[in-house]
């Protein structure tokens, strides 16, 4: 399966479309994780707060990673990034043969329709299209429901990572074997 710029994600709820977001969807980009950030801080999930998010950050993130929106039709649900490369969180173990999987957000409201897994299938099938071993991501340690939640789609735990003001667990699928 080629995946491209658009995909349909079938739910028992209804079809959503993935797309990549292109110049001029920074604000989309911009709203989206603002809006779960600031769900976020009403759970007290001390996970992303809404000042940490600028346009002048979504511009980079448009040229600097893959950006996926998910719509259901016209309406953005949510989104994630995809990276070639993440030494700031992996450190030594970064290895560009992975893509990295960012920014993962869903709209309160689209959230318990099995979307994060959909999303997650469709960025480890554009993994494998581009040819890499595997897809790695990182949660922070402190939310154990959502590191077993991504425990749960067969990633892995690799390391915990110690950042500036908190620790990341991180997870990796492998589909190829790093030692062959």
């Amino acid at each position: 399966m080629t995946i491209d710029a658009c995909s349909l994600l079938e739910t028992p709820l209804g079809s959503f479309q993935l797309r990549r977001a292109m110049e001029g969807e920074e604000k989309i980009m911009f709203q989206l994780l603002t809006a779960v950030a600031e769900d976020m801080v009403i759970q007290q999930r001390n996970q992303w707060i809404p000042d940490m998010f600028s346009m002048d950050l979504m511009r980079e993130y448009l040229k600097e990673r893959e950006v996926w929106i998910l719509y259901d039709n016209d309406t953005p649900a949510g989104m994630f990034t995809l990276q070639d490369s993440d030494p700031a969180y992996w450190g030594e173990r970064n290895h560009p043969d992975y893509s990295y999987l960012h920014r993962f957000a869903i709209l309160p409201q689209y959230r318990g329709m099995e979307l994060g897994s959909r999303m997650i299938d469709f960025a480890e099938n554009r993994s494998k299209q581009q040819k890499k071993r595997g897809l790695r991501l990182d949660c922070v340690s402190h939310l154990p429901s959502l590191n077993e939640y991504y425990q749960g789609l067969g990633y892995h735990f690799v390391a915990a990572q110690q950042l500036t003001n908190r620790t990341v667990h991180l997870y990796e699928k492998s589909w190829v074997d790093m030692t062959s």
